[in-house]
C-alpha cells in the first residue's frame, strides 16, 4: 500500500535508472581501486548527482606517438584521444517539506538548506573531488591511489579531477552553480549494433594512452 506520507527523492533512485526502462539517463561517477577494474565502493553505492550536468565538454586531441630510431623519427598517429571533461553543474533548488525553498544555514527559522537533498549530494560530490581516488587510513595517509571512473550514455572515462569551483549569488540564492575540471587518462567507448549477434551485441575500443600511445587491445577489440 501506497504510504500518504510527502517526501522528497532525488531525481535519480539508482544509477541503473535507463536499464530500468524509466528514460532517465544518469552520469554515473565510481570510485576503481589500483587494478583500474575493481570498484572500491558496494556493489549497490554509486555518486550520481541530483540533477545530471548542465553540460559535458570533452576535449579531443591528436594522439601521435614519436619513436627516434637510428633512421630518423618515426610517427605512430592512434587518431583522436580525449584529453578533459568540462563540467558545468548545479545543485537543484534547497527544497525542504512544508518550509520550500531554504537560501539559511541554521535550523532556527524553520529549517535550512543544509538538511535537503540537494546539499547532501553537492557534499558527496565535493568529497568525492577532495579524496579525487585515494583511499586513506585512520591518520590521514594514502594507503593506495585508485581512479575515477566517469559513465555517461556507453562512454567511460578514467581519470581525476584537477579543479572544482563552487559559486553561490546572490541571483540564484536557493541553489550552488558548480564547474570542475576532469582530466582523463584513459577512455573506453562502447558502440551497440544490429548486426552483431545476440549474444555479442557490443564492441568495446580503447582509446590509446595519450604517454605510451599503447593500446592493450588486438586489432578486433577484444582483450
Amino acid at each position: 500500500m501506497a504510504s500518504n506520507i510527502p517526501v522528497f527523492r532525488s531525481q535519480f533512485s539508482s544509477p541503473n535508472e535507463e536499464a530500468l526502462g524509466r528514460g532517465r539517463r544518469p552520469v554515473v561517477f565510481d570510485i576503481l581501486g589500483p587494478d583500474w577494474e575493481t570498484s572500491i565502493l558496494p556493489e549497490d553505492l554509486r555518486l550520481v548527482l541530483h540533477v545530471n550536468p548542465q553540460s559535458m565538454s570533452i576535449k579531443y586531441a591528436r594522439v601521435v606517438t614519436r619513436i627516434q630510431t637510428q633512421g630518423g623519427y618515426v610517427e605512430q598517429h592512434w587518431g583522436d584521444g580525449s584529453q578533459n571533461i568540462d563540467f558545468d553543474m548545479v545543485t537543484g533548488g534547497f527544497m525542504r517539506l512544508y518550509t520550500g525553498l531554504s537560501n539559511i544555514t541554521g535550523t532556527k527559522y524553520g529549517g535550512g538548506r543544509r538538511e535537503t537533498i540537494a546539499y547532501d549530494k553537492f557534499l558527496d560530490a565535493l568529497a568525492l573531488f577532495h579524496n579525487n581516488g585515494s583511499v586513506f587510513d585512520v591518520n590521514g595517509n594514502i594507503v593506495y591511489q585508485g581512479i575515477l571512473k566517469v559513465t555517461f550514455d556507453g562512454g567511460v572515462f578514467l581519470g581525476w579531477f584537477t579543479n572544482f569551483t563552487v559559486t553561490e549569488s546572490a541571483e540564484k540564492p536557493y541553489q550552488f552553480t558548480m564547474s570542475a575540471g576532469f582530466e582523463v587518462h584513459k577512455e573506453i567507448q562502447v558502440w551497440r549494433t544490429t548486426l552483431a549477434p545476440a549474444s555479442d551485441s557490443s564492441l568495446t575500443y580503447e582509446i590509446p594512452d595519450a604517454e605510451t600511445g599503447q593500446i592493450p587491445f588486438d586489432d578486433l577489440g577484444g582483450r
